[in-house]
């Protein structure tokens, strides 16, 4: 009875993976006819245990009955096994991450990770070493995250990541979220905590972004919040579109967040391609983006660290005495976002202007912006990949891994250089302007690995105190 009690299982399994549907008379005719045969080949079996070792002529019909019976029994196994859907044979295998996927892709589950270790080395003059003491070497663990994704039912999605390297020290859920695709007209809803969408090098990850931080003027945007959007890629990808309602919760979801001091918002983002070539090889990205958010008295504040996490903040509109952006009370915020890049084989040229207008209470229309402008040249001849799905970059592939056995190679290498500004002084609100040249290179020594080094020249001025802060610093990073 092996066989039978392995159909069944096969059918049975079937059955309660795609949620305790009961058998198809198919299924159950199959069955009948398998559980007759076993029962028929049992017999002959045991009639053959009976026969005395010269065999005789019946036995010799019995022996070749059952040979038949058998034969029959594996084609209705075959048969049994063509029933049971392909959505119950998970294969597991690694693709930038371990991936466990049925046949037709209809369920799916990808366990991912990334590690990212800093080390910082601050040259600091002495008029900002007077002010804010003395800026330290220093080296941490700027994240290190788990995270889960995958499908089911074909069109559902969804996303858990946990970081236990936050901000705080404290372990933190980042991307945790549920979506619907293929919803006609609309294309994608998504429900949960995720990046409100604004800015390309914001919604680009960090584990692809050309340099360890992101430029100065990413400040003003927005983090991840709690939000409700819908989002489509029509034109094959060479259009995408994003809508969300979100309530202010940061990037750290915790008890208060049903705080009645933090606001909503309605934000939104459309990008395209006007010009996409060898399979995005070469291509042309142009977005623009708005927010605006229903501050309702919230604390609102802008600060910025010199393009390093292990720096201080050097801007911030809390830090000047007597009157702060939080003494002004902020009522109403607008945010807008310009974007621009191109790519044209190894080389990448990239640009954003991002703006706040705060409308408070005791300091009238308050006017916060900055932009910056990078660019990036492979000298490995590979390019910077793009997902058309969210218009944003994607992972580099090198040409060649790195390897000193085999089939040798020495993975990619890529130089970047960035001019970034930031201005946080508006009418009483005097939290300072800085500019920032970044010269970077980096080491992919395959899809998942890179060292990344970076010196930042840091120029700040401020009502109050004004001084440059170099800054080299280098990070270690496995991503899968």
């Amino acid at each position: 009875m092996g066989r039978f009690l392995v159909i069944l299982c096969l059918l049975c399994g079937g059955a309660a993976y795609a949620g305790e549907a009961p058998l198809t008379p198919r299924e159950k005719a199959l069955l009948e006819m398998v559980q007759k045969l076993e029962a028929r080949v049992t017999e002959l079996e045991q009639r053959l245990d009976a026969q005395p070792q010269s065999e005789s002529s019946a036995s010799l019909n019995d022996r070749q009955e059952q040979k038949q019976l058998e034969v029959r029994v594996e084609k209705l196994e075959e048969e049994v096994k063509k029933e049971v859907p392909a959505s119950n044979q998970l294969t597991a295998y690694w693709k930038k991450g371990l991936r466990l996927e049925s046949e037709d892709k209809a369920f799916s589950l990808r366990v991912g990770g990334r590690i990212q270790t800093d080390w910082a080395f601050f040259d600091q003059e002495r008029s900002l070493r007077r002010v804010f003491g003395n800026e330290d070497d220093g080296t941490e663990f700027r994240r290190v995250r788990v995270n889960l994704q995958g499908t089911l039912y074909k069109d559902f999605l969804y996303r858990v990541e946990y970081d236990v390297a936050g901000d705080d020290s404290d372990p933190n859920l980042k991307d945790v979220y549920v979506a619907l695709r293929n919803l006609p007209y609309v294309g994608k809803l998504q429900v949960g905590h995720f990046r409100e969408a604004m800015g390309l090098e914001r919604l680009t990850s960090s584990s692809y972004a050309m340099f360890m931080e992101r430029a100065l003027p990413n400040a003003l945007l927005p983090g991840r919040n709690m939000g409700v959007q819908l989002s489509d890629a029509p034109c094959g990808g060479r259009l995408t579109w994003a809508l969300g309602l979100f309530k202010e919760v940061d990037d750290f979801p915790s008890d208060d967040d049903s705080d009645s001091d933090q606001g909503y918002s309605v934000t939104g983002r459309i990008t395209g391609l006007p010009w996409y070539a060898e399979e995005g090889r070469k291509l042309l990205h142009l977005g623009a983006s708005y927010s605006h958010r229903n501050s309702d008295g919230a604390k609102v504040r802008y600060r910025s660290r010199p393009e390093s996490h292990l720096a201080m903040n050097y801007l911030d509109t809390s830090r000047y005495p007597g009157f702060t952006l939080l003494d002004a009370r902020a009522d109403d915020m607008d945010l807008y976002g310009l974007e621009l890049a191109l790519l044209y084989g190894p080389f990448s040229l990239q640009s954003e202007y991002m703006s706040s207008h705060v409308d408070t209470t005791f300091n009238g229309d308050l006017h916060f912006d900055g932009y910056y402008v990078q660019a990036g040249y492979f000298l490995t001849g590979e390019h910077q990949p793009y997902k058309k799905a969210g218009a944003v970059f994607n992972r580099v592939q090198p040409n060649a891994n790195f390897s000193l056995t085999g089939e040798r190679g020495w993975g990619a290498w890529q130089l970047a250089l960035r001019y970034s500004n930031m201005d946080l002084d508006a009418g009483l609100v005097r939290g300072g302007s800085e500019e920032d040249v970044t010269v970077g290179l980096n080491w992919h020594l395959n899809s998942d690995f890179r060292v990344m080094l970076n010196y930042v020249m840091a120029d700040i001025e401020h009502d109050l105190y004004s001084g440059s802060v170099n800054t080299l610093q280098t990070r270690f990073q496995v991503d899968f």
